[in-house]
């Protein structure tokens, strides 16, 4: 785009007027409302509280799309679930058919009957440049997309119309998860810094994108299930932390989170990535979001990456199909059984099982009569400290207090 053309002017200009609108009713004058959360989200939020620091949940992510494939293959070759699976709605635009639909909910619904806690995330696919096929990574080629991001600000365009139909395809399965009383931890929009995705060619419409899906499903739909995941990522050769240009703000995000492959030194995972973060977003809880190919748990958390949870990346061949001949081994691309098993080890911890546990523990807590409330240092469950007059469930070192 030239950018001394009238057309450029008139959409800069555009996008200038809405980031001013969106700093008067958000940033200052009318800043966003705390949600209110499903009483089980709110439960599961407080749980992580209380544990974070102290022990480490185990997850993992589906084969794809819409299963516990790797859940199963951990299982089978440590006795152990993961606590955390991760689905993703990566086909959503071929759904509903008789390879997937995100309709069915079953698998879903089993998964946390079984004590798991679900986690989706979106590989978010637009019309490649072909006209045919399917795609999130951007380009001029004909499997890419020149899909733009920037139309978020400009809601009679095609693209936000169709971003909208999107967010409102997945809210409709949330929405099933929702009634089940489901909680549900929400990554959409990942890795956006890494400029990989299209979602992320420019960093304040990615930012409006996150906090237009927000408000749809927050308060259109009324979705008060999700506990909202960031995921921090930068170009190639850019400092890490400069994924934090694509951050949304501290009212839109609950977890914040990296990604990391292929690094086997501790100490360079906690001072390039967990202490990145940390730094960053002091009061937010800090997650490995994905994982492959990395130190151990038990040598991460000694060495200061207390995370709150890890989940590794699927290995296709070996988990696509349960019943294969692949799926008994114990080699796997990104972490192996014997991986699992070392974190597995640790007390620390916590499969499925034993998060279980942990959240009935801490449910039968709240209940328990009100403590002596100490509002000096307490922070509620989004990491804002305590103000007089406020009312919920507040942490100090450790510790939950109720306001009534």
């Amino acid at each position: 785009m030239n950018p001394s053309s009238d057309s450029f002017r008139r959409q800069s200009l555009q996008r200038f007027m809405h980031i001013l609108l969106m700093l008067f009713f958000v940033g200052g004058i009318s800043a966003q409302e705390p949600r209110q959360l499903s009483a089980e989200a709110e439960a599961l939020l407080q749980c992580f509280h209380e544990i974070y620091g102290e022990k480490i949940i185990s997850g993992c992510t589906a084969n794809v799309n819409w299963n516990i494939n790797e859940a199963k293959w951990v299982y089978q070759h440590t006795g152990k679930w993961p606590a955390i699976n991760f689905f993703d709605f990566i086909h959503l635009p071929f759904s509903p058919a008789n390879w997937i639909d995100y309709t069915n909910i079953t698998e879903v619904v089993n998964w946390h009957k079984g004590g798991g806690i679900v986690g989706c995330m979106w590989h978010w696919n637009v019309p490649a440049n072909n006209g045919q096929d399917w795609t999130c990574t951007p380009g001029t080629g004909e499997n890419q997309t020149s899909f733009d991001v920037r139309k978020i600000f400009e809601p009679e365009s095609d693209e936000y119309k169709q971003m909208i139909k999107d967010i409102d395809k997945v809210a409709s399965t949330l929405k099933k998860l929702k009634q089940r009383k489901i909680p549900v931890l929400w990554r959409p929009l990942h890795e956006a810094g890494g400029r990989w995705f299209w979602w992320g060619l420019d960093a304040d419409a990615c930012n409006e994108l996150w906090r237009v899906m927000y408000d749809r499903f927050t308060n259109h739909h009324g979705l008060n299930n999700l506990i909202w995941v960031w995921t921090s990522a930068a170009e190639w050769n850019k400092p890490y932390s400069d994924g934090y240009k694509w951050y949304p703000g501290d009212d839109y995000v609950d977890i914040v989170g990296i990604d990391i492959y292929n690094e086997s030194n501790a100490s360079t995972i906690r001072t390039k990535c967990f202490n990145m973060l940390k730094k960053n977003s002091p009061d937010k809880l800090i997650a490995l979001t994905e994982c492959g190919s990395l130190a151990k748990i038990g040598t991460q958390w000694r060495g200061g990456s207390k995370w709150l949870y890890f989940a590794p990346w699927y290995d296709y061949e070996r988990t696509n199909k349960p019943d294969s001949e692949a799926f008994q081994s114990t080699d796997h691309t990104h972490c192996n059984a014997d991986w699992w098993k070392d974190a597995f080890s640790n007390d620390y911890v916590l499969s499925r099982e034993d998060f279980k546990r942990e959240l009935q523990t801490s449910i039968k807590a709240v209940r328990a009569p009100e403590q002596t409330f100490a509002p000096s240092g307490s922070y509620d469950l989004f990491g804002r400290p305590w103000a007089e007059g406020q009312r919920g469930i507040y942490i100090k070192n450790g510790k939950k207090y109720i306001r009534k």
